[in-house]
């Protein structure tokens, strides 16, 4: 028998493994839950468990549905908010009369049901349900309330940091002298000459990569890159968020992609690749020999995880140092979401920028996600600007070829122009 909440009501619930649905019409939805403690604030930014840290202290994210193991909750988590979120790139980005939200929660024995009222003023986050402590013991109550500034919003006020701006209180003032972003266009100052690889030994040992390889060749050119040696190195986000990137075949694009441009920078014809989620998962390669279906077999047999991206930076750094390459690296760096190790991922930017590696960030999906990254492109206290960014959407594998190489080309130049001046390259 399920009981069926008001808004305000509560009841008991055994201390079991609990399982809270929610489902919604006319609205799509993202779903999150919130430990907070007595004070009613997060103990940091990781009690935010959403598409991108699906897991923390015994709760779970699973699509639309929230599994909290209750005996397994730390005693300093007094309670957990359950909350839908309206996608604010789909209409409407707010709920409304024509919404209807409602939970499900199933504990142990216990079933309870809640619908709140429609909601009527564009709220965009709505806490549905919060669990909590009571006397020893948990309890479940139906809240309804909304709040028109969205998640960020809602999480701003329980404490959580969402919008981070990519400065530390202990940031430098920005140097006066220009961004090497901001110059124009330089000449080529490498050696002249042509691609690493010739178009005949790409045509016989890959065919099916020609038409990148040739994509990338133009915009070389067209960039004043050609003939520059570099090694490329592909960095694939492998966070529980990331499973429908590697479903439809965009991951093994995106290598294949990586390949192209490799093969006009290096002579190997080889990408080091590095999997990672709040750890590094993999670190192996892909090349013109062993290439076809490859993502999807090395993904299969790796976990999903949270994001952390100080561990993977950490892993090309390592690999390229271990190389005793004379070249610099080039970095693809591909991920969907902002990481739980903001602080330590600036650091090691920072640190990174008087070698010679170079980082190109890719952002897939919403661009709210992705705040973080893109403050990573402006960051200051770098010996030079190390590195780029640019938002990929949420269908990146529909974007030219073209279009790719040239943005991943965007900044490289200039960084080449930089790197050299500064000593960083020779």
């Amino acid at each position: 028998m399920t009981t069926v909440l008001t808004k305000g009501g509560n009841t008991p619930l055994p201390t079991e493994l609990c399982e809270v649905t929610l489902t919604s019409t006319g609205t799509q939805i993202d779903v999150c839950a919130v430990l907070l403690t007595p004070e009613g604030k997060v103990r940091g930014d990781e009690d935010l468990v959403f598409y991108n840290h699906p897991s923390q202290d015994g709760v779970s994210l699973f699509g639309q549905v929230v599994r909290a193991d209750l005996a397994a909750v730390p005693a300093t988590v007094d309670r957990m908010v359950i909350v839908a979120c309206a996608d604010p790139q789909l209409a409407p980005a707010y709920f409304d009369a024509g919404s209807t939200l409602g939970v499900r929660v199933q504990c142990g024995g216990a079933q309870v049901g809640f619908v709140p009222e429609p909601f009527a003023h564009q709220e965009s986050a709505v806490i549905l349900v919060e669990i909590y402590r009571r006397a020893g013991a948990w309890k479940v109550r139906a809240v309804g309330q909304g709040w028109a500034t969205g998640l960020a919003g809602l999480a701003t006020d329980f404490g959580v940091v969402i919008d981070d701006d990519g400065t530390d209180p202990q940031d430098p003032a920005p140097s006066a002298s220009p961004s090497p972003s901001a110059s124009p266009t330089p000449t080529q100052t490498g050696p002249v000459s042509g691609p690493a690889i010739s178009l005949d030994k790409v045509q016989r040992s890959a065919p099916g990569l020609v038409n990148l390889y040739k994509a990338a060749h133009v915009s070389l050119v067209k960039h004043h890159v050609m003939g520059q040696r570099a090694a490329v190195y592909l960095v694939l986000d492998h966070s529980g968020s990331m499973g429908w990137f590697y479903d439809n075949g965009t991951m093994q694009h995106l290598a294949e992609q990586a390949l192209g441009l490799s093969a006009n920078l290096d002579d190997d014809g080889t990408v080091p690749l590095v999997f990672f989620s709040h750890r590094v998962d993999l670190v192996t390669n892909i090349s013109l020999h062993d290439y076809q279906g490859r993502i999807d077999s090395l993904h299969r047999s790796l976990d999903w995880g949270g994001t952390s991206y100080a561990p993977a930076m950490r892993a090309v750094i390592d690999h390229y140092r271990a190389s005793r390459s004379t070249d610099p690296a080039f970095v693809i760096f591909q991920t969907d979401g902002d990481p739980f190790d903001r602080k330590e991922t600036r650091e090691l930017l920072r640190q990174s920028s008087s070698l010679p590696i170079f980082w190109q960030f890719i952002g897939f999906g919403m661009s709210r996600d992705l705040r973080f990254l893109r403050s990573l492109d402006t960051l200051t206290g770098r010996t030079i600007d190390n590195a780029g960014y640019f938002g990929a959407g949420q269908h990146p594998a529909k974007r030219p070829d073209a279009d790719l190489y040239d943005r991943l080309m965007k900044e490289f130049p200039d960084w080449l122009t930089a790197a050299r001046a500064a000593g960083v390259l020779r």
